[in-house]
């Protein structure tokens, strides 16, 4: 099996907010106890630097109450500089290890002393499922519309996400 190009260089833009509720709102949905009650966002701030917004899913019924949490940081051209797409759930308001599902971003994890079980081939990585220190390599899920499209079967078939831990 050959290896997918590197990634890393590629320009990426802005979610487009608009499009992401159009094609996904069939898997919001709003809850009372959560900050921006009736709402499809849980939170929303965006600045000319920085999108950070939690989409609150319809319920799962494996995974429970969960959100599609989005951080996007730009740099001086508008273009998404760094992400990161976080699948959890949402109720009951957990510490990150408890209600991790998924996670996908490009933040480097490439310092000289980072363990080798936490190395990957590729920035983009994603987060191994209910195990958030392991990391797996990523090609596809690189914008909130990729993420998006990922959990939208999840959610809709009610099948549980889980992926094989390989250990180094």
């Amino acid at each position: 099996m050959s290896k997918q190009p590197p990634v890393q260089n590629s320009i990426l833009h802005p979610a487009d907010i608009e499009d992401i509720l159009e094609n996904f709102e069939h898997l919001l949905a709003s809850y009372q106890n959560l900050k921006e009650k009736n709402s499809i966002y849980a939170s929303f701030k965006l600045t000319a630097r920085k999108l950070d917004v939690l989409f609150p899913l319809k319920e799962h019924p494996i995974h429970g109450i969960t959100g599609l949490h989005a951080v996007e940081k730009y740099d001086d051209n508008g273009y998404v500089r760094e992400y990161h797409y976080h699948w959890k759930r949402i109720i009951p308001k957990e510490g990150i290890a408890l209600s991790h599902i998924s996670a996908w971003e490009n933040e480097p994890h490439d310092a000289p002393n980072t363990p080798v079980q936490f190395e990957v081939e590729t920035e983009p990585h994603h987060h191994v499922p209910a195990e958030r220190k392991y990391r797996k390599e990523n090609y596809n899920v690189r914008t909130l519309k990729a993420a998006f499209e990922f959990i939208d079967h999840y959610i809709m078939s009610g099948d549980e996400y889980k992926a094989k831990v390989i250990e180094p």
